[in-house]
């Protein structure tokens, strides 16, 4: 059950992320063709939008890193570690990495997300809120992927480190 809702996390925000990428490319490939040709706009907006799907892509593709355990880790600690214990050390860790991105997701939600003042893009003059949104999608993606990694260790179907399933 418990890996049948980690492959459809990672199956949405997969496609999220690869949406955002991909529309991050075309974004910027049309603004090289309006540089490349001079009788075409530049359109003012592109590069605004470009670095808003940027941010969204990081945010979707992080939860897939914490779950395959792809961030960058010092690891002389968990190699000095025997080997029962380190189950015990990641189920500990992950309960420390959840509660923390729990922690922020819910100061980002409350101080940037929903903000009461109307903060407005410079290009395309869109609301700053759904920019801001981008930090409650990435802690809370990342708080919901550490706390199935530490019910899939409880439950011994860990996942190898770097490898996402």
């Amino acid at each position: 059950m418990v890996q049948t809702i980690a492959k459809t996390v990672d199956k949405i925000l997969s496609v999220f992320a690869g949406f955002f990428v991909l529309t991050f490319c075309l974004i910027v490939l049309l603004q090289i063709i309006c540089r490349a040709l001079p009788f075409l706009p530049i359109p003012s907006w592109t590069e605004e939008l470009a670095r808003y799907c940027f941010i969204y892509a990081i945010a979707c593709a992080a939860g897939l890193a914490a779950r395959g355990n792809a961030f960058i880790a010092v690891d002389i600690l968990t190699n000095l570690i025997p080997r029962k214990f380190k189950r015990i050390y990641t189920i500990c860790l992950n309960i420390v990495l959840c509660a923390f991105a729990v922690f922020f997701e819910a100061r980002c939600a409350a101080r940037f997300a929903f903000l009461r003042t109307r903060m407005v893009s410079t290009a395309m003059e869109i609301p700053m809120q759904w920019v801001y949104f981008a930090l409650v999608v990435l802690f809370g993606m990342l708080s919901i992927m550490y706390f199935l990694e530490v019910l899939l260790l409880f439950r011994g179907e860990k996942v190898k480190e770097g490898v996402t399933q």
